[in-house]
This record gives C-alpha cells, structure tokens and sequence, in this order.
C-alpha cells in the first residue's frame, strides 16, 4: 500500500444551528477560522473476561456507546463570535433594532425546551477529502482570553453525537476581521479601567451524553446541564485603593463589563456583562518590575442578566450588521 498526507493547512471548520436536536444540517451557516482543531470518538470498550477453562483473562472485545468532540481555537471574529455564547447559555438569540447596527443578545436558557440549548451541528474538514459532520452538539466550555498584545481569543469544546464522513460542503471562508485585545474597554462597578494587561473568563457547561438503549451506539441525547463561570484578571496594582483588592476584602461583588471592538469600527462590538461578580482570590506581587495585582473570580447568578427570567450568571449582546437570529 502507498501512503499519502494531507496538508493540516487544509483543515476547516463551520457550524450550524439545528432545526430539530440531533438532525444534522446539510452545510454550515457560519465557517469560523480555527487554530489546532481536534475531532476525537470516545467509544466504551465491551471486554468478556468470562472463564473458558483457560488460564487467558480476555477473549472478545465489542464496541459499546459513542460520543464524540470537537475542540478548537478561534479569534473574536464579527460574524461568529456571538454564535458560541449563544450555543452555550441557550437562549435564542433576541435581535431587536430598525437598521445596521442590529442588537443581538443571549443569557442563560431556563425555560422552554427543557432548559436546553438548540444543538448545534459541528463540521470539520479532515484535509484529506472528507468533512466529519457532528450533530447533537452541546458546548462544553466557551474559554475568552484578552491580553494587551495579541487578539481576542476563545477556546471552545463540543461535545456531541457520533459523527459521520460526508462528502465536504462548499466551503466558503469569512472575510471578517479579527479583533485585537487592546481594543477593550473593561468596566468594574460602573468605572473603566486602564490597569489590566490580561483578563480570562471561562464559560462552563456540564454537558454529557445521555445512555440509553437505542439500538445503536449512539446515546440518546448530550444534556446541556448547568453552567457556571470563572475568570481571572492581571493589572497594575493600584495600592490600598486597588479595585480588586477593595472588592475581594469588602466582598461587594461589582459588575464586570467586557467590551470588544474591531478596529477602526466603534459602532460593532462583543460586550459579555456579568453583573455579579464575587472575588476568590486577589494577590499583589513583582519582581524586578513594577507591581501588580492578579485576581481569581467567579460570575454569579443573578436576576440583572436574565433576560429570559429567573437567573444567569451572565449577558452578551452584540451589536452587528447581521438583522438575523444568530
């Protein structure tokens, strides 16, 4: 046999909001530029070990159930941004305006459809001929990092029913630009900030597959369970009067606003709101430099951002020249 090779170059990756959970969608809406995306089957071993009058421990090994995942990095990108936070917190995307420049906005999902976000269908181009199309798709983890010298980035997890190899879609790259870090602004209590070189913020979703017997490895669904969200900031430590430091002894759990544009646009922008933000840890240090101060926190539930009612733990609008649901 003659062995070939695929150029990892030639990988891409697009996603699309499902019609019905769990029904795949022929072709993505949205291609997202991505950085090291990983597709990975996680499939249950079925070992018998029953005793044969023999002295060997095992004899036969089957397939059990499937599921799969699907993790990249990618950049703040206009057209796409949106789409993940959305996937993740659940609620539907509630477009209001008249004219460009449109509202998009998203919290967490607590009723309607069980709590459940729309899945998603994941599509990623293997470079050597065939796309592994992943529907049922819940995010695991949507990972935002901002830091003063280089662009906004996310890390983001699928996880997802067993994927299937189909002839590629059409692919059809973005020609959004990414958006650098510096063109941040950062709010805390009402006040913006110019002392943070670096800010994460972590969304977290406990999303797992569902086991039952279906006649096929496939489980019946992946629930979207609860989500939580952690951060961690770096900045110019400020003295006794520091922000964070004032925050985390006081305990008065400010709110953090996060504004992001692209550059040379002001009236676009990805702003993530978490209007209840408790401290964890807040620790001033340096070293042959000047101080600073690096803070650990946690988003918490709250009734300011819950635009679909009850709680979440944050808001994320978007204002893009898109007029439809994202």
């Amino acid at each position: 046999m003659s062995s070939t090779f695929a150029p990892a170059n030639l990988q891409w990756l697009g996603v699309a909001k499902e019609a019905v959970y769990g029904t795949a969608e022929t072709a993505p809406t949205l291609w997202v530029p991505v950085d090291t995306p990983t597709w990975k089957p996680t499939i249950a071993s079925l070992l018998d070990t029953n005793l044969r009058g023999s002295m060997g421990a095992e004899y036969e090994q089957l397939l059990g159930l499937r599921f799969d995942t699907v993790s990249f990095k990618t950049k703040f990108y206009l057209d796409s941004v949106f789409f993940f936070f959305r996937s993740l917190l659940g609620l539907p995307d509630a477009v209001t305006g008249s004219s460009d420049p449109w509202t998009h906005t998203t919290a967490l999902q607590n009723t309607g459809n069980n709590g459940q976000p729309a899945g998603t269908t994941v599509f990623w181009a293997d470079a050597a001929g065939k796309v592994w199309r992943m529907p049922g798709a819940q995010p695991v983890s949507v990972k935002v990092t901002l830091k003063q010298d280089g662009l906004a980035e996310m890390e983001v997890t699928y996880v997802g029913l067993p994927s299937t190899a189909i002839t590629p879609p059409t692919n059809t790259p973005t020609t959004s630009l990414p958006m650098p870090s510096w063109n941040t602004v950062i709010t805390i209590g009402g006040t913006a900030y110019d002392k943070y070189s670096e800010i994460s913020l972590e969304y977290k979703r406990a999303s797992e597959m569902i086991p039952t017997i279906t006649g096929t490895q496939s489980p019946f669904a992946i629930f979207g369970g609860p989500v939580s969200v952690a951060g961690s900031f770096t900045g110019v430590y400020q003295g006794s009067t520091d922000n964070d430091l004032a925050a985390w002894l006081a305990n008065t759990q400010p709110a953090l606003v996060v504004k992001t544009n692209p550059v040379g646009d002001a009236v676009h922008y990805l702003q993530q709101t978490l209007s209840k933000v408790a401290y964890d840890d807040v620790a001033v240090a340096g070293t042959n430099k000047w101080m600073e101060v690096k803070s650990t926190v946690k988003g918490l539930s709250n009734t300011t951002d819950a635009i679909g009612g009850l709680f979440s733990p944050a808001k994320i609008v978007m204002l893009s020249p898109v007029s439809t649901a994202i």
